[in-house]
């Protein structure tokens, strides 16, 4: 036997050893046991490909939900020596909603909006204040009245000249008949007559 190894030259004996060295890594010896269905998994799911010794499955979060930081959703097909059974290893995963409620979101979700429509408001009220503030300290119009309106009247002062009716408190003694309101309008003055 020797001698048939010697022809075959050196590669042979790293083959063999590699032969032995996955013969003794192998799984031990439990031909035709499986793993059972694998524990549920609150909101996930698992397909399971294989159920033999050392094969590994994942589950899977279902819609809506997210795996949580911290957790894995592996688990493993082992054989326990001691109670000579076969088991999935206990998965840690958590699943949780990928739709989680934060009070800090829903606060500026709702406090944008409102804060947007108070400033829009308080603007309004500013503007409408404003506006009505300036119409409140505007003089009223002054009308001119054209000058074909308005009587022309003289009277006679103390010397007996003729002057115009001053509504002003300019002088002449029209300015008592001013007073008393017996002019029209406005007075003009009038060049004096020589």
């Amino acid at each position: 036997m020797s001698g048939r190894l010697r022809g075959r030259g050196a590669g042979a004996l790293p083959a063999l050893g590699l032969l032995l060295l996955l013969l003794l890594l192998r799984s031990p010896a439990t031909p035709g046991i499986t793993c059972p269905t694998p524990t549920s998994v609150e909101h996930a799911d698992i397909r399971v490909k294989n159920y033999s010794i050392n094969s590994r499955e994942r589950y899977v979060c279902n819609s809506g939900f997210k795996r949580k930081a911290g957790t894995s959703s592996l688990t493993q097909c082992v054989f326990n020596e001691t109670a000579k059974v076969a088991h999935w290893t206990t998965p840690n995963l958590k699943c949780i909603s990928a739709y989680q409620y934060n009070p800090r979101v829903v606060t500026a979700a709702v406090a944008i909006p409102v804060t947007v429509l108070f400033v829009a408001c308080l603007l309004f009220l500013l503007v409408r204040c404003r506006l009505r503030s300036r119409q409140a300290h505007q003089p009223p119009g002054v009308e001119m009245e054209s000058m074909e309106s308005v009587p022309m009247t003289t009277g006679a002062d103390a010397r007996g000249e003729d002057t115009e009716i001053h509504l002003h408190g300019l002088g002449g003694s029209g300015d008592a008949e001013a007073s008393r309101g017996l002019s029209e309008g406005p007075a003009l003055l009038q060049p004096e007559r020589t």
